[in-house]
């Protein structure tokens, strides 16, 4: 089960997204590279490595005016959206505890959509690799992360 956390209220980076959309919304609604916002870039990513029906979205209610036409219809019922942002911790949680009343076996894995990646195949490689050993060691957790070779400076 993926697990598209989207719930962030983006205030780091706000001068940068008044500039590029003209109001304040969090970087995650905004079309930074590519002409799609950041979570529709996350959601077309995942498209390929999880069913719709195996993907949530965790959203935070003060952003509705941001995700409402972003929402692809068919993930409508795999939205979790919380009463306010309480932070990354408690939006995991909050996701795995609903996954857990329909599949106690599930894997899930987390997804934040304000990241950027330029080489999708090797990030869905890099997915199924990690999919495939949390399958095989379900006991385990798996962490992935990327080398950062250079400050991206905006």
């Amino acid at each position: 089960m993926a697990v598209v956390l989207a719930g962030g209220d983006g205030t780091r980076l706000q001068s940068l997204t008044l500039k590029i959309s003209g109001d304040l919304r969090p970087k995650q609604f905004c079309s930074i590279f590519g002409g799609k916002s950041l979570l529709s870039q996350t959601w077309l990513r995942l498209g390929p490595l999880f069913r719709s029906d195996h993907t949530m979205s965790v959203l935070t209610r003060a952003h509705e005016r941001f995700y409402r036409e972003e929402l692809p219809p068919a993930e409508h019922s795999h939205i979790l959206v919380q009463p306010e942002n309480r932070g990354t911790g408690v939006a995991i949680t909050a996701a795995i505890l609903r996954i857990m009343w329909s599949d106690i076996d599930a894997i899930v894995a987390l997804f934040p959509c304000d990241h950027y990646y330029t080489d999708d195949d090797a990030f869905a490689l890099t997915i199924r690799s990690a999919m495939g050993f949390a399958d095989e060691h379900p006991t385990s957790l798996v962490l992935l992360g990327a080398q950062a070779h250079y400050p991206e400076v905006l």
